[in-house]
């Protein structure tokens, strides 16, 4: 496989190809992959975090408008 179609593949399958592979044999992952894999846990806290910002953002406007 190149490099190239690796790259697709991440692209294509993401995460939970990754997570299965690593499962599964997880010394057969490429330096790549393993980033890639870190790549997306560091994105899916970034999501949560704007996530909990987001609702606290919402609860703030409601308890405003409404003088809890």
């Amino acid at each position: 496989m190149t490099d190239e179609e690796r790259k697709n593949l991440i692209a294509t399958w993401g995460d939970r190809a990754l997570r299965d592979k690593f499962e599964v044999n997880p010394y057969s992952l490429t330096q790549e992959e393993l980033e890639a894999l870190q790549s997306y846990d560091e994105l899916e806290v970034k999501i949560e975090r704007l996530v909990k910002d987001v609702l606290v953002q919402k609860a703030l406007n409601n308890s405003f408008r409404y003088k809890l």
